[in-house]
């Protein structure tokens, strides 16, 4: 069965709804590894540029990677006043880096999960300069959550099973490559303690409340791999059913969930020195 790319169908959706990163998350990034302007960046996974605008905008140049054609159709779209920016469309596990380019830091935005574990590392290690860092940042809702969205969320997913318990076909449609994400035990710390190649300067958090309405809700759900492969399985006339119940239990509830973010930024250096 041919293996799909994860936002495939679904990158409009995540360009709408997908937050953008804290400003004191960047503005960290650049203070505490001293990017200059001079010093060249490299993106994998830019998905459709959220964190790609918020160096280019600061007048940074980056080479950005990005493996779904139809998130880098618009990443370039937003790039393409950006003189600064160039984007090259290919999974960074056989991107060939063909100007032989070393970089001062590496960066990787709610995707570095995505990337071969047996290639990643070490292929970062290569493309950096000494003393170059690699910056990893995911956001996941808190683990604190207000009762009523415990509430919301509870019945959704009763509403979801239920559907996907009556309704669901795997008629031939080729699999979405899935992955939530979530570090429950900071797996990420551990992977990158383990790695070999990079020690961990520092771990920072930063939380931001996001509130959706019913509609904002649903798109954020549809900008989910693992739930987009759930409505690949659906009819539409079911889905639009579905939606229409998740909308109801939402404006019970006064019309909008409440969902705070958490922010985690890793900021990494390269090994000096590998025995």
């Amino acid at each position: 069965m041919e293996i799909i790319e994860p936002y495939k169908g679904i990158a409009d959706i995540y360009e709408e709804v997908r937050p953008s990163y804290p400003e004191r998350l960047i503005q960290d990034i650049i203070a505490k590894t001293d990017i200059k302007l001079k010093d060249s960046l490299l993106e994998i996974g830019a998905g459709t540029g959220k964190a790609t605008l918020q160096f280019a905008e600061k007048g940074f140049e980056v080479q950005a990677i990005e493996l779904g054609e139809e998130m880098a159709d618009i990443l370039k779209d937003k790039c393409a006043i950006f003189p600064n920016v160039s984007v090259d469309v290919v999974a960074f596990e056989d991107w060939n880096n063909p100007s032989n380019q070393k970089y001062d830091m590496i960066y990787c935005a709610q995707a570095f999960h995505w990337i071969d574990k047996s290639v990643k590392y070490k292929k970062c290690y290569e493309l950096l300069k000494d003393n170059g860092y690699l910056v990893l940042f995911w956001y996941n809702p808190s683990d604190d959550k207000l009762p009523i969205t415990i509430e919301i969320e509870e019945k959704v997913n009763k509403i979801i099973t239920k559907y996907v318990s009556n309704y669901y076909v795997n008629a031939g449609v080729p699999e979405r490559r899935t992955n939530d994400g979530v570090s429950s035990n900071d797996e990420r710390k551990a992977e990158i303690e383990t790695s070999g190649f990079f020690d961990l300067v520092e771990k920072i958090e930063y939380l931001q409340e996001v509130r959706n309405n019913p509609r904002q809700y649903l798109m954020a759900l549809k900008s989910v791999p693992a739930f987009a492969a759930i409505l690949d399985g659906l009819e539409y006339k079911i889905i639009k059913i579905m939606d229409s119940e998740i909308e109801e239990v939402i404006n019970s509830y006064g019309g909008f969930t409440s969902v705070l973010f958490k922010f985690s930024l890793y900021i990494t250096k390269k090994i000096s020195c590998i025995l």
